[in-house]
């Protein structure tokens, strides 16, 4: 009988063993499956510290063609992010990178962004229009110059005040350029441009509805009067006192 037991317990310390064994390499397992997750994602301190420095880090290494994120930035130490060339990969990139440190850095400050451009790629315009959507802090779009077709479109889908300089020009244009030549838009990528313009101004139906190569030209209070953009921006100097200075007599 004695011999029975001790079989017994032999055979359930071998079985409790076992089980012991089997979580420790499976726990093993499971370290090394998180330490490969955490090394994919920029290592532990990617969870431990999310902080503002760490998202440069990884955005300037992150091996794309394109200049680094210089936070040193004049310019972007007041957020403000200028674009003032064609619509491209590159530009929307640098563009979202800018408003996704300055977003990081403070939510509750606006982001000033202002457009001189002669329009560009489609594609590259409509992921500027949503990471402005997707940041919590509103962005102000300012069109200084010409802004045309797709920079327009940046500034018709503002989050934040929208403006125009009093000499500004812009074009609402319903094609699409590629490799400089106009070529009537895609129905889905007609189908974008109604839905910004439909959802934010005033700007006729009837011109998304006409074959062809269209594009309309309107100044600042033409602009105005179609609610693409909220206010005209006037001079700095017209709100402050000028002081005339009186030329000193020839000695």
């Amino acid at each position: 009988m004695r011999t029975i037991l001790f079989v017994i317990a032999a055979v359930a310390a071998l079985a409790v063993a076992g089980c012991v064994v089997a979580l420790t390499v499976r726990a093993w397992q499971v370290g090394e499956e998180l330490n490969a997750a955490l090394d994919a994602w920029g290592g532990l301190e990617y969870l431990t510290e999310p902080t503002v420095d760490h998202l440069v880090d990884r955005l300037n290494e992150s091996g794309y063609d394109s200049s680094p994120l210089n936070v040193e930035d004049p310019l972007l130490k007041r957020r403000i992010i200028l674009v003032c060339e064609g619509m491209s990969e590159r530009v929307a990139r640098r563009v979202i990178e800018q408003l996704v440190y300055l977003d990081a850095l403070d939510a509750t400050m606006p982001i000033d962004l202002r457009i001189a451009t002669s329009g560009g790629w489609t594609d590259s315009a409509f992921a500027i229009v949503d990471t402005m959507r997707a940041i919590k802090a509103p962005v102000n779009v300012t069109a200084v110059g010409g802004c045309y077709s797709a920079g327009t479109v940046i500034l018709a889908a503002a989050t934040g005040k929208r403006a125009a300089t009093p000499y500004a020009l812009l074009s609402v244009h319903v094609n699409d350029y590629q490799e400089g030549e106009a070529t009537d838009m895609d129905p889905h990528e007609l189908a974008r441009f109604r839905d910004v313009y439909r959802s934010y101004t005033d700007i006729p139906r009837e011109w998304f509805e006409q074959p062809g190569d269209n594009q309309w030209f309107l100044d600042a209070e033409q602009a105005l009067g179609m609610k693409l953009i909220d206010e005209i921006a006037e001079p700095v100097w017209k709100s402050k006192t000028r002081t005339r200075v009186e030329s000193r007599p020839a000695a």
